[in-house]
């Protein structure tokens, strides 16, 4: 880690708005002794300030070789999100999610590149997804460790990990590099998960309540191929609805 990584950066809307509001007090001052508001006034800016430049620190993000495509989640261009960081809230942060290496960037203010500390996210809303970041505990058949999108959290929950694999072609004269992207869902359900790979193993966990959910999916016209994650939560929803 370079040393200019751990450099606070500045953030010149709170400078803004610290130096108005100490100019308000000090306007004060010269009617009446009114001490202690410049110093609860400073320690919030520093608070407000130091949570903010923790967002900066960390490790450069490395790109790729040449590719035909990109492994970022929708975009490659960096996107407006609202973020949770250490139960930090930041409504509007600029970051892309890389599903190779399953790595949350954010763009700092000096336009540069950071990857964030994932035990660290607590939660990332971005092009309509609520990602969050997994990490694996003891229940039985537990995902691996990575940023899933959290499709559906009630008595059940529903998630995805997109994976994007990077391959190599050979042709006459060149070498192509591309993404090839793949999705696992997994539902969890009773303090157990399950990996879904098919109507038929979703059936299988939701078995009590199969007739009435297959009669469910042909009203809705639902289709897992098509779109499995939908095929999923409204499945999901209606099953604890029956319970």
């Amino acid at each position: 880690m370079s040393s200019e990584s751990w450099k606070t950066p500045v953030n010149y809307s709170l400078m803004r708005h610290f130096l108005l509001l100490v100019s308000g007090i000090c306007l004060q001052l010269s009617a009446q002794e009114y001490k202690q508001p410049v110093d609860e006034l400073t320690l919030n800016y520093l608070q407000v300030s130091g949570s903010f430049s923790t967002l900066y620190y960390g490790n450069e993000y490395e790109g790729y070789p040449r590719t035909t495509n990109h492994p970022f989640l929708k975009d490659i261009q960096f996107t407006k999100a609202r973020l949770s960081y250490q139960n930090v809230v930041y409504p509007e942060v600029l970051i892309r999610l890389d599903l190779n290496r399953h790595e949350l960037i954010i763009l700092s203010p000096a336009s540069r590149e950071i990857v964030l500390f994932p035990e660290k996210v607590d939660f990332a809303d971005i092009h309509g997804f609520h990602v969050i970041y997994f990490q694996n505990d003891s229940l039985p058949d537990c995902p691996s460790n990575g940023y899933y999108l959290l499709l559906h959290a009630g008595k059940c929950k529903v998630l995805e990990k997109i994976n994007a694999t990077l391959l190599e072609k050979s042709t006459t004269n060149r070498l192509d590099r591309y993404f090839e992207f793949s999705s696992q869902y997994y539902l969890y359900m009773d303090g157990q998960y399950y990996t879904i790979k098919s109507r038929m193993g979703l059936w299988n966990v939701l078995q009590p309540h199969k007739k009435a959910l297959k009669q469910f999916v042909s009203s809705r016209k639902l289709n897992y191929r098509n779109n499995t994650g939908q095929f999923l939560v409204e499945t999901v929803r209606e099953y604890e609805r029956l319970r």
